[in-house]
């Protein structure tokens, strides 16, 4: 059923048990509660209507703007309400998940991604048929569709012909490994027998592989590749935009070493010490053995702004921004000050204790965090202080919109939240007791107001 007409129905649903709760004429605002069994409560004036069963299980939602219907954790729907449809929908979050709009329309299910979309700049959207549609079922299947070259159908590893796929222009492929083939402008690269026969052609390259013995490649303008006995003898020039040409040689595992306008790099013994000056980011570098043992500083400077001896302890500085760990990943801090902005972070453990701040003076935006699994997480907003305990996957994922709507509201025994006028509210025992309003509420009441 389509998101739009589930909503309906439970937005029915949910006044006709409201009108047998209140067995009188409809009020301006009402508020019933039946604990554990449903709560509903709705205020005509604001366009506002809300309504829940079993405690967290089940809860629907209707404002001006939007409708929502939660059933936790199996279903999250919400509809944006206006002239612009916009329909979503996640299932078992994070497992599936699927948009409906007037010129676009999607589906997942985890590898399995299906999208279709209307020709841009073409007002009303046309009929299907001219609409462009992608399946992937990751990396086995994948079905294109456009008005342009009709239906393809693509069955990895026997046969695969794909266009925008994995960064490339088109990948075709034909009883993968034994023969593959990736375009991009200009280039083609084609594999037989892949990784070890290649050849790179079109009207800016050309080159021959037979891996690993010798290979020979050159992109016009971009880069020139030649190695034999990979890895023991690579050389390549890149050019950098900007900085020209960059020669690179590798003679493993003794030497490697790097020379252009704007990098010097020289490496001895598989990464036992290397050392890099690099004046397009203005530092110099030093790792021995890297990258355990890492030193770096800006060019004309003797203090160091990096220092790291891993894992017992590192520091970095650079363009406002200063980290240090201790015994990593036992002990980490990060902080940024930049003009207006401002940024403090702490963390036990990478996410296991959290406390973060964020402040930016020019929008008056003030976001606090703090997290200790499995036990709290509370958040400050702007003013709005929220959050619950315990907390499992949102006090390692606080800001995960499917997590806190879903599977967090199951486990929080206690939540707290603020109002837009600034009382805070808070329930226990999955609304067993409540202050709302000021006020302390118990686990049965019934408050109607009539408009005048």
């Amino acid at each position: 059923m389509r998101a739009r007409a589930a909503l309906r129905e439970i937005g029915r649903v949910s006044v006709l048990a409201a009108a047998l709760v209140a067995l009188a004429s409809p009020a301006a605002a009402l508020d019933v509660k039946v604990w554990p069994l449903f709560r509903y409560a709705s205020d005509d004036a604001h366009g506002v209507l809300r309504w829940s069963a079993f405690g967290p299980l089940l809860e629907f939602t209707r404002t001006p703007e939007t409708r929502e219907l939660r059933i936790r954790p199996v279903l999250w729907l919400r509809q944006q309400r206006g002239a612009r449809h916009d329909d979503r929908a996640d299932i078992l979050y994070p497992l599936m998940a699927s948009r409906w709009q007037d010129d676009y329309q999607s589906f997942r299910f985890l590898l399995f991604t299906y999208r279709t979309k209307a020709p841009e700049g073409v007002e009303p959207p046309p009929g299907y048929e001219q609409w462009t549609s992608r399946l992937t079922l990751l990396p086995f299947l994948f079905y294109r569709h456009d008005p342009d070259h009709g239906a393809r159908v693509s069955l990895f590893p026997f046969y695969l012909d794909a266009d925008d796929l994995l960064g490339w222009d088109h990948v075709r492929a034909v009883m993968f490994p034994a023969y593959l083939r990736l375009d991009e402008p200009g280039v083609e690269r084609r594999w037989y027998a892949f990784p070890f026969v290649s050849t790179v052609g079109g009207e800016l390259g050309h080159g021959t592989r037979v891996w690993p013995f010798y290979g020979e490649t050159e992109i016009a303008g971009r880069e020139r590749t030649r190695y034999v006995l990979w890895p023991f003898d690579i050389e390549s020039d890149r050019f950098v935009e900007g900085y020209g040409w960059e020669r690179r040689r590798i003679y493993f595992p003794v030497f490697a070493a790097i020379d252009g306008t704007a990098r010097t790099t020289r490496g001895y013994g598989m990464a036992a010490y290397i050392h890099t000056v690099d004046t397009r980011a203005g530092l110099e570098s030093t790792g021995a053995p890297w990258p355990f043992a890492v030193r770096e500083r800006a060019l004309g400077e003797s203090a160091y702004r990096v220092w790291r001896v891993f894992p017992v302890y590192g520091r970095s500085e650079a363009r406002g921004v200063e980290s240090r760990f201790y015994a990593w990943p036992a002990y980490r801090t990060k902080s940024q000050d930049v003009d207006d902005f401002h940024y403090r972070r702490r963390d036990v453990g990478l996410v296991l204790w959290r406390r973060q701040r964020l402040e930016s003076e020019a929008s008056g935006h003030d976001e606090r965090l703090l997290t200790m699994f499995p036990f709290l997480r509370h958040a400050c907003d702007d003013g709005r202080r929220y959050g619950q305990a315990p907390a499992l996957a949102d006090s390692l994922l606080p800001k995960n919109r499917g997590v806190l709507e879903l599977w967090a509201p199951l486990y929080g025994i206690l939540r707290w939240d603020t109002r837009p006028d600034g009382a805070r509210d808070w329930n226990a025992g999955w609304g067993l007791v409540a202050r709302e309003d000021g006020r302390l509420r118990g686990p049965w009441y019934f408050e109607a107001s009539r408009g005048d």
